[in-house]
């Protein structure tokens, strides 16, 4: 017998909404600490071990039912072109948008 698969506890909407956020603020933390680097002369990085991020992605790894990580694969280490593909490569993804994302680890991973 097939198991079910679980649905999602977050909507799509909020989902990709948290992702933006992330970036959003990622991005205001790199240009803060490259302001940083202009008055001082030592190497100054704000943001790094943010616990309020690192609180959101756990929240949105166990919502989403993220047991392979893509979440942060798709924040920190995803190619540019952002795809995956099933171990014998039949098959391919292209997950550039946070939407398809949400698509691919609620309908796709088990």
């Amino acid at each position: 017998m097939k198991q079910m698969k679980e649905k999602p506890m977050i909507s799509k909407d909020t989902f990709c909404k948290a992702l933006e956020l992330i970036r959003e603020q990622e991005s205001a933390d790199i240009d803060f600490s490259k302001a940083l680097q202009k008055v001082g002369d030592g190497c100054f990085v704000f943001g790094v071990k943010n616990k309020y991020q690192e609180a959101l992605l756990l929240v949105l790894a166990e919502a989403m039912n993220d047991k392979y990580e893509y979440i942060s694969w798709w924040l920190y280490d995803a190619t540019d072109n952002y795809e995956v593909s099933l171990p014998n490569g039949d098959k391919k993804w292209c997950l550039k948008e946070p939407g398809a994302l949400y698509d691919f680890i609620a309908n796709e991973c088990d």
